[in-house]
């Protein structure tokens, strides 16, 4: 059966479109699990001496660099797989990708030294760029326009749930087996890499007799001049910014905010005591020297967050703070106090359920106006949505728990909700040709510019101010991101209706 392929997709759904979709969404479900899990891990891999000395100034910085070292690598190398995709069958690149991607992975957990699993990372990365950007172009050779967004939706909720999966997995396995079992559960991902390689490539627009690939730079030149992806761009690297960062950031602000503490005798003997304050050869993690130090502020007070760091910073050094400070807090919570462990399964839960029906509700609704004849449609979707997140982000920031929660809810599901609607603008304002190409290049943009850096950007800011400052700072471009889709709206269509004459041409 031959089904014909434009921008706008196939007229009907594709023969095996169902079951691509459906592949495709647990390759990208096993993406994000494989993302977290390392985030879930770090408490344990830490204190791993076979990688890391606990005495070492650049710990963290270390620790950073694995996540830094993956991102690198996916968004340098997007652009060149989906280049491959071209010349080659599709599900083959997908395939060796995720295949790649998952043995990468799984071997980070028998790493012996950290340059080992520094290498591992930077190889989920390179698995991960032969799969992101093909996958939505292939959906878009799949589907009509008319579902398209209700398709991109479906796809991308993979990031909340994996996501989620991702840390609750990885927490698990961790503090019941090690963290080496958490990495090996990744291995799973090998199954459906192999499948890809079985699976028929969608229809796409064929090219006329002897007409060549377009040059890359011909196609980001070309790019550049459609105002809607630009503008498209422009807005998914600001949310992107945002997320990326708060993501990192907020259950450490959460837990500034509403921890108490109280250091006692007890406390202090269970640092040396207790095996989760111990490496994974039976030393200490804190020496007694640092312990020394801390016991004059052994009294048995409550004090705030603030309080309690600025008394622990007068009694040890700037290396000891950094190394040994979190242990001390944790073992000084007081009872009564919230932990770090019941924020991350409230911001978790608010996570994966808000962030679940926002992507799938946000594709529907651009769907449903476009249908309708609602101009510029998927911009008005995700621009007006991530306007009306600003004030429930902002109010979060200054109300009190539990209200704070109570508006967290509706901030997350608005920044979420435009996560269908703007990739299907993606996928409809470029040409079948290039389309896998342009993904890429959005990769890169979005990743490069937002949560490669946002984080970072956060802690210096912390480092001069405090992360509620930050906060305030990086919510302005929740606004900048949202004005930019709605300023989109007004060319969406004409581009879209230039791509369709791009691919009509060449059938």
């Amino acid at each position: 059966m031959h089904v014909e392929s434009t921008s706008e997709g196939p007229s009907t759904v594709a023969p095996g479109a169902t079951w691509s979709l459906a592949l495709l969404l647990g390759i990208n479900l096993f993406n994000y699990i494989d993302r977290q899990v390392l985030s879930a891990v770090i408490p344990k891999l830490k204190r791993d001496t076979t990688l890391f000395d606990p005495n070492d100034e650049a710990l963290n910085f270390k620790i950073g660099l694995l996540s830094t070292a993956f991102m690198v690598t996916y968004m340098l190398l997007s652009p060149v797989f989906a280049r491959a995709g071209d010349y080659v069958r599709r599900w083959v690149v997908v395939g060796v990708g995720v295949c790649l991607w998952s043995v990468a992975s799984g071997s980070s957990g028998v790493a012996t030294t950290f340059g080992l699993i520094l290498l591992t990372r930077c190889f989920v990365g390179v698995g991960e760029a032969a799969y992101g950007p093909i996958a939505p172009a292939m959906l878009s050779d799949l589907f009509p326009a008319r579902i398209r967004g209700k398709v991109m939706s479906y796809f991308y909720a993979a990031i909340p749930v994996g996501s989620a999966l991702g840390f609750v997995l990885g927490g698990i396995l961790s503090d019941h087996f090690g963290w080496r079992h958490a990495f090996w559960v990744t291995y799973i991902g090998l199954i459906p890499g192999l499948i890809c390689f079985f699976m028929k490539d969608p229809p796409r627009v064929a090219r006329a007799e002897g007409q060549a690939t377009p040059r890359y730079f011909t196609v980001l030149r070309s790019l550049r001049k459609n105002r809607s992806f630009v503008l498209c761009c422009a807005g998914m690297t600001c949310t992107t910014f945002v997320l990326g960062g708060v993501a990192v950031w907020i259950p450490e602000y959460i837990f500034q905010r509403e921890a108490t503490f109280s250091l006692t005798a007890e406390s202090l003997a269970k640092l040396q005591s207790d095996d989760k304050f111990k490496s994974l050869t039976g030393e200490p993690l804190v020496p007694a020297a640092v312990i020394e130090k801390v016991r004059p502020l052994s009294d048995g007070r409550v004090l705030k967050y603030q309080e309690f760091d600025a008394a622990l910073e007068g009694k040890l050094t700037r290396v000891e703070y950094q190394n040994y400070s979190e242990y001390v807090r944790e073992t000084a919570t007081d009872p009564k106090s919230t932990t770090s462990g019941e924020i991350a399964i409230m911001f978790g839960a608010i996570l994966v359920v808000c962030g679940l029906v926002a992507t799938i509700s946000g594709g529907m609704f651009g769907d449903w106006l476009r249908a309708r004849g609602v101009r510029g449609a998927y911009f008005h979707a995700s621009g007006w949505s991530t306007l009306l997140a600003w004030p429930f982000f902002v109010g979060m920031l200054f109300c009190p728990f539990p209200l704070a929660w109570g508006l967290l809810v509706p901030a997350v599901f608005l920044l979420f909700f435009n996560t269908g609607p703007a990739n299907t603008i993606l996928a409809n304002v470029t040409s079948s040709a290039v389309r896998a190409t342009a993904f890429a290049i959005n990769i890169l943009i979005i990743h490069a510019l937002g949560d490669a850096i946002s984080p970072a950007v956060i802690g210096a800011i912390f480092d001069l101010s405090d992360l509620h400052t930050a906060f305030l700072l990086v919510s302005v471009l929740i606004l900048v991101g949202g004005g930019l889709w709605v300023l989109g709206a007004h060319s969406l269509d004409e581009d879209t209706r230039i791509a369709l004459e791009a691919d009509t041409a060449k059938v």
